[in-house]
């Protein structure tokens, strides 16, 4: 039993890596389709999701960055529910950046073949190869710059994942083959520390969802039930809202104690 959780720098070769590791292991897949259950939940359109998945907030789009902030809140606390029920492979939903000291979750990054990579956008774009190799740069520093602005977390940043593997160096099925062969070690299955860690980021991240619906510049921790946030506020609203979180959050199921700190100087989890 084992969480795997799979990224890479290449959409279509993420997808086809996650639903053959799920096949090979027989284990359930979760993927982008997952965010129409999502929005059902908050009367919300799946678009608006996956938009906040694949870009971040600018003067020319419509998605004000409270709403982006939101939209990834309730993706990340639906997709760490979703994982307590283990046996999953997920990959599309930025799992690899908010799932973190959960030691049976195996983060997986898949390099794409570069020059196969830049031959594709070239032909997809009718571009040529040098111009191609500027977008598909461009594309990286992009990717990077939303990851840091969404969870603090450069995905790009190799050293954050379990396993890397190159498909300039190994092909796709051998690459299934050595996932799924590594997801057997003992260190990724699933063990009562593990499982408790996970049992907490997943009442955090339900917090979280809870608190943003009325505020920004929050910071959620939970631990056996009992729940710290970290906030920024004004001196004369201090009183105001802490009371608000402590209403909000003590409604959320699991929350047995909660405890507020007030902080000018918030920063995200890295």
């Amino acid at each position: 039993m084992s969480i795997i959780i799979i990224s890479s720098d290449d959409r279509e070769t993420e997808d086809f890596i996650a639903e053959k590791v799920a096949l090979e292991k027989g284990y359930d897949r979760l993927d982008r389709r997952f965010l129409s259950d999502v929005a059902a939940g908050h009367e919300i359109k799946p678009d608006r999701l996956a938009e906040a998945l694949d870009s971040t907030p600018t003067v020319f789009k419509k998605l004000p960055a409270r709403h982006w902030h939101q939209y990834l809140a309730f993706i990340e606390a639906e997709v760490l529910d979703r994982m307590l029920a283990d046996n999953l492979v997920c990959c599309g939903l930025a799992a690899h950046l908010y799932v973190t000291g959960i030691s049976h979750a195996m983060r997986v990054r898949v390099l794409a073949g570069k020059e196969k990579k830049i031959a594709d956008i070239a032909d997809q774009n009718a571009i040529n190869i040098e111009k191609a190799q500027k977008w598909a740069t461009k594309a990286l520093e992009n990717r990077k710059k939303w990851s840091l602005a969404a969870f603090g977390s450069d995905e790009t940043d190799l050293s954050r994942y379990d396993m890397v593997i190159s498909l300039d160096q190994i092909d796709p099925v051998e690459a299934v083959r050595t996932i799924t062969g590594a997801s057997e070690y003992r260190k990724f299955q699933v063990m009562t520390y593990s499982k408790k860690c996970l049992t907490d980021l997943a009442l955090a991240a339900r917090v979280n969802v809870a608190l943003l619906k009325a505020m920004t510049d929050v910071k959620v921790q939970a631990k056996d039930g009992a729940v710290i946030v970290y906030v920024r506020t004004l001196r004369r609203q201090k009183r105001k809202t802490v009371e608000t979180i402590k209403a909000l959050a003590s409604r959320v199921d699991g929350v047995s104690y909660v405890e507020v700190h007030v902080n000018n100087r918030l920063k995200k989890n890295s």
